[in-house]
């Protein structure tokens, strides 16, 4: 991937570079489009070449995410003292805490300098006016183009248990993505953007932790992580929701109808619902022709959102089932698949079941679901009261089938009489 992504960056910009005829082609891979002059200062529209810098940011995503992994994130584990087998899941879990810390930064600046912050109903005021600021324009493409990539990323590497999961989430993502930047529901985007972005940046810091060994901060990161979960997604989001149900249409907001896509104006004589159908793909086919607000409209966009808030609630029941099994003593099974290779993103619940080991990037079943691997923090090497109850249950469980579990019996029996000084042949 990274030869590919680079060969593709490099060619473009030689082309850009020694080829002034094209250049008012490719300029689009490198730069906005659509800048417009006003009387305070610059701002930007949408449009259709807006899809040529998207694409170039999936390939610059690419690109950088392995350069970043290989010449700087693998070495600092090196140099922090990350076992061997835990370097790439480090740099890996350093490269998804580095864009949600910098996009979550960025997207609260501009949330909390707007005219929405902490007012939902300011989220419609301006509708359906396009105008925009060029960081508000880069912040969402970018945003855009590492959604997109994602949902690449899974189609190109090991297939987990939660794969319809995670497909079905990046799908509404980017179909969210798309429908609001042509629709002009950037400003709620961006809100939706802060609120669920939070906590990505939570579970990979708990994981660095976690490889460094730092058992103590990783449980309070994984704690705070857990409660800011709930806050973000299940509260204030659902928060959002309501409020836009509730306020849209109204007098301080938007009302319904039909819109000039250049002008912002009513256009009275056209009906709010023209049609059935045909009228949601206008702003798809004309940014500047007719753009549509009706209840169909409305109700749409409200359910892809719902959409997304139950796959939320899917992962936090996951959470709360693995956090219930540590207090009540009960072992738990791994919700994940075991070709667990290196990924771009994780699920949310990733390795906060018992069968992942540290710095492992397989499902360590040598002792089964003990309890302390519940948690993301759990380190390599484990007490030797774990071990001695984990022998105890050896006994009750049934004889594998086949050969390979007979196998892996064995090879957990021997590392079990090793661990507690007992080195006897089985």
């Amino acid at each position: 991937q990274l030869e590919i992504a680079l060969a593709l960056v490099v060619g473009m910009t030689v082309v850009h570079i020694l080829s002034p005829q094209l250049r008012m082609h490719t300029r689009k891979f490198f730069s906005l489009s659509y800048e417009a002059s006003t009387g305070s200062g610059s701002v930007y529209m949408q449009g259709t070449d807006d899809v040529y810098f998207v694409v170039a940011w999936i390939v610059y995503f690419t690109a950088l995410r392995a350069l970043l992994i290989e010449l700087l994130l693998q070495p600092l584990a090196r140099i922090l003292g990350v076992v061997k087998k835990s370097q790439l899941r480090f740099a890996e879990q350093g490269w998804i805490f580095l864009y949600y810390s910098t996009m979550w930064v960025l997207g609260m600046s501009l949330w909390v300098n707007s005219e929405y912050w902490v007012s939902h109903a300011e989220l419609w005021t301006a509708w359906p006016a396009r105008e925009m600021s060029g960081l508000f324009k880069l912040y969402y493409l970018i945003q855009l183009a590492f959604s997109a990539q994602l949902l690449l990323a899974i189609h190109m590497e090991a297939r987990r248990k939660d794969y319809v999961e995670m497909l079905t989430h990046h799908i509404i993502t980017c179909s969210l993505f798309s429908i609001t930047y042509v629709y002009r529901y950037t400003r709620a985007a961006n809100v939706v953007l802060c609120l669920m972005d939070f906590v990505d940046i939570l579970l990979p810091f708990a994981k660095l932790l976690r490889y460094l060994r730092y058992e103590m901060a990783c449980n309070i990161a994984f704690g705070v992580f857990v409660v800011s979960w709930f806050i973000t997604r299940h509260v204030l989001f659902l928060q959002l929701l309501w409020n836009t149900y509730k306020d849209v249409p109204g007098e301080r907001t938007m009302l319904y109808g039909c819109y000039n896509g250049a002008t912002s104006q009513r256009i009275q004589h056209i009906p709010a619902q023209p049609d059935y159908f045909s009228h949601l793909l206008w702003p798809f086919q004309d940014l500047e022709g007719v753009i549509c607000l009706n209840s169909e409209v409305k109700y749409i966009f409200l359910g892809m959102l719902f959409l997304l808030h139950t796959l939320s609630s899917i992962w936090f029941v996951m959470i709360l089932k693995v956090i219930a099994g540590i207090f009540s003593g009960k072992s738990a099974e791994d919700i994940r698949s075991d070709d667990e290779g290196g990924q771009q993103e994780e699920s949310p619940i990733e390795n906060l079941n018992p069968c992942t080991g540290v710095g492992s990037s397989t499902p360590a079943s040598r002792f089964g679901s003990s309890l302390d691997q519940l948690n993301p923090c759990t380190g390599d090497g484990k007490e030797v009261n774990d071990t001695l109850m984990e022998a105890s249950n050896m006994s009750k469980r049934p004889e594998p089938a086949t050969a390979r579990r007979r196998l892996i019996v064995a090879e957990n029996r021997k590392e079990l009489l090793s661990r507690i000084g007992c080195e006897k042949p089985i």
